[in-house]
Protein backbone atom coordinates (compact mmCIF):
# COMPACT_ATOMS: atom_id res chain seq x y z
CA UNK A 1 0.00 0.00 0.00
CA UNK A 2 2.57 2.27 0.90
CA UNK A 3 4.12 1.93 -2.70
CA UNK A 4 0.77 2.74 -3.92
CA UNK A 5 0.57 5.73 -2.51
CA UNK A 6 4.46 6.44 -3.28
CA UNK A 7 3.05 6.12 -7.00
CA UNK A 8 0.05 8.51 -6.28
CA UNK A 9 2.36 11.07 -5.09
CA UNK A 10 4.84 10.92 -8.12
CA UNK A 11 1.68 11.02 -10.90
CA UNK A 12 0.36 14.08 -8.94
CA UNK A 13 3.96 16.31 -9.04
CA UNK A 14 4.12 15.20 -12.85
CA UNK A 15 0.83 16.33 -12.73
CA UNK A 16 1.42 19.58 -11.09
CA UNK A 17 4.90 20.47 -12.75
CA UNK A 18 3.42 19.87 -16.48
CA UNK A 19 0.14 21.88 -15.58
CA UNK A 20 2.95 24.89 -14.38
CA UNK A 21 4.84 24.31 -17.75
CA UNK A 22 1.64 24.30 -19.89
CA UNK A 23 0.01 27.65 -17.84
CA UNK A 24 3.27 29.48 -18.14
CA UNK A 25 3.55 28.79 -21.71
CA UNK A 26 -0.26 29.93 -22.63
CA UNK A 27 0.08 32.79 -20.71
CA UNK A 28 3.36 34.10 -23.04
CA UNK A 29 1.25 32.78 -26.20
CA UNK A 30 -1.35 35.06 -24.65
CA UNK A 31 0.81 37.61 -24.61
CA UNK A 32 2.32 37.06 -28.01
CA UNK A 33 -1.19 37.20 -29.60
CA UNK A 34 -1.89 40.49 -27.66
CA UNK A 35 1.12 41.94 -28.89
CA UNK A 36 0.44 40.75 -32.68
CA UNK A 37 -3.18 42.03 -32.58
CA UNK A 38 -2.02 45.07 -31.40
CA UNK A 39 0.91 44.76 -34.25
CA UNK A 40 -1.96 43.87 -36.81
CA UNK A 41 -3.77 47.25 -36.22
CA UNK A 42 -1.45 49.33 -36.25
CA UNK A 43 0.29 47.99 -39.35
CA UNK A 44 -2.79 48.32 -40.40
CA UNK A 45 -3.57 51.63 -39.13
CA UNK A 46 0.39 51.95 -40.87
CA UNK A 47 -0.95 50.90 -44.36
CA UNK A 48 -3.48 53.58 -44.25
CA UNK A 49 -1.50 56.61 -42.99
CA UNK A 50 1.00 55.28 -45.50
CA UNK A 51 -1.65 55.70 -48.29
CA UNK A 52 -2.45 59.16 -47.24
CA UNK A 53 -0.01 61.74 -48.25
CA UNK A 54 1.61 62.74 -45.46
CA UNK A 55 4.23 59.60 -44.80
CA UNK A 56 5.06 61.37 -41.01
CA UNK A 57 2.10 59.82 -39.48
CA UNK A 58 2.49 56.50 -41.29
CA UNK A 59 5.99 56.07 -40.19
CA UNK A 60 5.17 56.25 -36.29
CA UNK A 61 2.39 53.93 -37.04
CA UNK A 62 4.73 51.38 -38.83
CA UNK A 63 7.54 51.71 -36.23
CA UNK A 64 5.30 51.20 -33.28
CA UNK A 65 3.38 48.09 -34.90
CA UNK A 66 6.59 46.49 -35.90
CA UNK A 67 8.27 46.67 -32.55
CA UNK A 68 5.41 45.28 -31.49
CA UNK A 69 5.35 42.23 -33.89
CA UNK A 70 8.96 42.01 -32.82
CA UNK A 71 7.49 41.73 -29.14
CA UNK A 72 5.51 39.01 -29.87
CA UNK A 73 8.04 36.93 -31.88
CA UNK A 74 10.00 37.13 -28.84
CA UNK A 75 7.70 36.16 -26.35
CA UNK A 76 6.56 33.10 -28.49
CA UNK A 77 10.20 32.14 -28.68
CA UNK A 78 10.79 32.35 -24.82
CA UNK A 79 7.28 30.24 -24.35
CA UNK A 80 8.45 27.45 -27.09
CA UNK A 81 11.70 27.20 -25.00
CA UNK A 82 10.76 27.65 -21.45
CA UNK A 83 10.82 24.49 -19.30
CA UNK A 84 10.68 25.45 -15.65
CA UNK A 85 10.99 22.94 -13.41
CA UNK A 86 13.10 20.24 -15.27
CA UNK A 87 15.26 18.60 -12.30
CA UNK A 88 11.99 18.42 -10.45
CA UNK A 89 10.34 16.59 -13.62
CA UNK A 90 13.22 14.01 -13.95
CA UNK A 91 13.23 13.17 -9.51
CA UNK A 92 9.56 12.60 -9.97
CA UNK A 93 9.50 10.73 -13.35
CA UNK A 94 12.56 8.30 -11.27
CA UNK A 95 10.62 8.19 -8.13
CA UNK A 96 7.03 6.89 -10.23
CA UNK A 97 9.42 4.31 -12.18
CA UNK A 98 10.70 3.20 -9.37
CA UNK A 99 7.58 2.43 -7.69
CA UNK A 100 6.26 1.03 -10.53
CA UNK A 101 8.97 -1.27 -10.77
CA UNK A 102 8.48 -2.75 -6.82
CA UNK A 103 4.63 -2.59 -7.27
CA UNK A 104 5.50 -4.89 -10.43
CA UNK A 105 7.72 -7.28 -8.18
CA UNK A 106 4.95 -7.31 -5.57
CA UNK A 107 2.61 -8.14 -7.98
CA UNK A 108 4.92 -11.19 -9.58
CA UNK A 109 5.79 -12.36 -6.16
CA UNK A 110 1.80 -12.83 -5.71
CA UNK A 111 1.30 -14.54 -9.23
CA UNK A 112 4.22 -16.79 -8.14
CA UNK A 113 2.45 -17.83 -4.74
CA UNK A 114 -0.84 -18.14 -5.91
CA UNK A 115 0.45 -20.54 -8.60
CA UNK A 116 2.84 -22.23 -6.00
CA UNK A 117 -0.76 -22.95 -3.95
CA UNK A 118 -2.58 -24.22 -6.41
CA UNK A 119 -0.18 -26.32 -7.42
CA UNK A 120 -0.15 -27.46 -3.56
CA UNK A 121 -3.72 -28.12 -4.04
CA UNK A 122 -3.93 -30.00 -6.72
CA UNK A 123 -1.06 -32.36 -5.00
CA UNK A 124 -3.80 -32.35 -1.96
CA UNK A 125 -6.44 -33.27 -4.38
CA UNK A 126 -4.47 -35.77 -6.33
CA UNK A 127 -3.59 -37.21 -2.88
CA UNK A 128 -7.33 -36.89 -1.32
CA UNK A 129 -8.35 -38.95 -4.55
CA UNK A 130 -5.64 -41.62 -4.57
CA UNK A 131 -6.92 -42.02 -0.75
CA UNK A 132 -11.09 -41.81 -1.54
CA UNK A 133 -9.50 -44.89 -4.11
CA UNK A 134 -8.47 -47.10 -1.99
CA UNK A 135 -10.57 -46.23 0.98
CA UNK A 136 -14.35 -47.55 -0.43
CA UNK A 137 -14.48 -50.69 1.16
CA UNK A 138 -13.28 -49.60 4.33
CA UNK A 139 -15.41 -47.02 4.64
CA UNK A 140 -18.43 -49.73 3.51
CA UNK A 141 -16.97 -51.96 6.58
CA UNK A 142 -16.91 -49.19 8.92
CA UNK A 143 -20.32 -47.99 8.42
CA UNK A 144 -21.88 -51.45 8.47
CA UNK A 145 -20.23 -51.74 11.76
CA UNK A 146 -21.17 -48.84 12.66
CA UNK A 147 -24.91 -49.35 11.64
CA UNK A 148 -25.00 -52.28 13.63
CA UNK A 149 -23.43 -51.43 16.70
CA UNK A 150 -26.48 -48.70 16.62
CA UNK A 151 -29.36 -51.34 16.01
CA UNK A 152 -27.47 -53.55 18.71
CA UNK A 153 -28.20 -50.66 21.39
CA UNK A 154 -31.87 -49.45 19.72
CA UNK A 155 -32.82 -52.77 20.90
CA UNK A 156 -31.48 -52.83 24.03
CA UNK A 157 -33.13 -49.93 24.66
Amino acid sequence: MHKLRILARAEMVLARIKFQRTGFQVALFAVAALFALVGLALLNLAAYHALVPRLGQALAALAVGGANLLLAAIAVTIALKARPGKADEKMALEIRDLASDEIRKDFDEVRDDISRISDEIAGIRAGIGSVHEAVPGGVRSVVGLANSVRRKLDDTD
